[in-house]
């Protein structure tokens, strides 16, 4: 998996500013050193590596106020797009920004990334300044979400959170709640003191209904990736109890594994969605679970 860092030697700055200049500032015969500017020392820094110590990707932020902070200098590897590794730094700059109380973020995006920033949460604002003569830029704006997490499309995990609040009671029983949406994955977490049993660690069935929500949840995000709608039920599942759990109870769906074909809800009025959930306490694992849900129109 792609771990997002800070550069720390010599060698990995040297590597991140060549990126910066490759991607963003070689293709228009700038010189190097352009990929620079005074903002460096006072900015947050943050790229991501391969196992042979490759930089693929780079990103910065910066704070323009104390209620407005900056994404830029956004970069990924031409080898390497495609596997979500502006995502991942665009997220980690994002909960930066956020749990250092700014209220929005601000970014100037050239006219083919305006559909990756749109996906996560950043609206159009107006056209901004033309580089390089044909290099055309266009402000963006994202607001702070509810939760530091909603990365990907805020305004539907606000709404998965309120249905499950008003329509499956227990959820907030049990304190479960959406803790992170992005490309890649989707979270949740418990309140285990809600979910203790006498032995001081979560009850086996809260497990299961923390996976079942989870699942249930991923189901219902990608009908609205897919542009659908269905009722959603859990038809079949299995689950396999590790180690208890006594810490920090959280629900993780690696969106990739999903399988399912949900166009045939079109076709056939019907599909099935099959959503693997592995929870966690803390970092380690207790439980895996694969739940298998029914859409009906």
């Amino acid at each position: 998996m792609f771990q997002v860092t800070t550069p720390q030697s010599s060698e990995d700055w040297q590597a991140y500013y060549q990126l910066r200049w490759e991607v963003l500032r070689a293709p228009w015969n700038e010189p190097r050193g352009s990929e620079q500017d005074d903002m460096e020392q006072d900015s947050e820094h943050r790229f991501i590596k391969n196992n042979n110590g490759d930089v693929l990707g780079v990103a910065r932020l910066h704070f323009n106020n104390h209620e407005q902070a900056q994404v830029r200098y956004m970069a990924v590897a031409e080898g390497n797009r495609n596997q979500h590794i502006g995502s991942r730094l665009l997220h980690e700059l994002e909960k930066i920004a956020w749990t250092q109380n700014a209220g929005e973020l601000v970014l100037f995006a050239r006219e083919r990334a305006l559909e990756f920033y749109k996906r996560h949460g950043y609206e159009l604002k107006e056209k901004a300044h033309l580089a390089y003569g044909d290099v055309q830029h266009f402000k963006m704006i994202k607001q702070k979400p509810s939760e530091p997490g909603w990365f990907r499309h805020p305004d539907w995990t606000q709404v998965l959170q309120n249905i499950w609040r008003e329509s499956i009671p227990i959820s907030d029983a049990m304190g479960i709640k959406v803790e992170s949406y992005t490309d890649w994955q989707f979270t949740t977490r418990a309140d285990l003191d809600a979910n203790l049993n006498l032995h001081n660690t979560m009850f086996a069935g809260s497990i299961y209904s923390l996976a079942t929500l989870t699942g249930w949840g991923a189901t219902y995000l990608a009908l609205k990736e897919a542009g659908l709608e269905g009722n959603i039920v859990l038809a079949d599942a299995t689950i396999k109890y590790l180690k208890p759990l006594n810490t920090d109870p959280r629900g993780c769906v690696d969106v990739q594994t999903c399988k399912g074909k949900l166009r045939e809800l079109e076709t056939t009025g019907k599909a099935s969605y099959v959503v693997p959930v592995t929870i966690f306490d803390g970092s380690d694992v207790v439980a895996e679970f694969e739940g298998v849900f029914a859409v009906k129109k």
